[in-house]
């Protein structure tokens, strides 16, 4: 099985070809809500489920208007995945990455579960998480799957505005997102990652 992941990221990374000129923004920018293309939820939910180790994506997308949308992702060239830690290269620097996405694996002490608490119990970014997101001088977002169908994400102001050295951040709870899976992907063609 996890041949076949690792055949679907290489799919999907090489599947989507540029489409057109990218907005460009300034890492001032924030947005509002976070809104993720159907296809790439369903990608990120397979994946979380099918690996114990750490994987980590770079994010596509564009700011529309106050939300910032997810529309891809490409998998940078791993070069450690281990349960705990993952090194990879950087993101390719290109107008259509916004930021990274990795997964915090279930361990034995945490089982994931329908509960809401339980299953947001392992979204938080770590001192190596803030570092990485505090040096992608470009990246709007940094998200993290704590679950199959459970993220959380960080805003660039979220981690800028601490004003210590944390071992642990927490996502605030309007940025902890719930979302089921897609069986039609032809009803619609974004949807709001978080509910209103």
């Amino acid at each position: 099985m996890k041949k076949i992941c690792w055949a679907l990221v290489a799919a999907s990374s090489l599947a989507f070809g540029d489409s057109g000129a990218s907005k460009s923004w300034s890492v001032d920018e924030g947005f509002r809500d976070l809104v993720v293309a159907p296809a790439v939820s369903d990608n990120l939910a397979l994946l979380f489920s099918q690996f114990d180790t750490e994987l980590v994506l770079c994010l596509e997308g564009e700011l529309r208007g106050a939300d910032l949308h997810i529309t891809d992702f490409r998998m940078p060239h791993i070069l450690a995945s281990e349960h705990g830690r993952v090194q990879a290269a950087g993101c390719k620097r290109t107008g259509k990455v916004v930021g990274t996405w990795h997964n915090h694996p279930a361990n034995s002490r945490l089982l994931i579960s329908p509960d809401a608490a339980e299953s947001s119990r392992n979204c938080y970014l770590s001192r190596t998480d803030i570092a990485d997101f505090l040096r992608r001088k470009d990246a709007l977002i940094s998200v993290v799957s704590c679950a199959p169908s459970v993220l959380a994400y960080w805003r660039r102001q979220d981690v800028e505005s601490l004003t210590t050295e944390v071992a642990m951040l927490t996502a605030p709870d309007r940025q902890i997102v719930r979302y089921d899976s897609w069986s039609d992907l032809d009803t619609s063609g974004l949807t709001q990652a978080r509910r209103r």
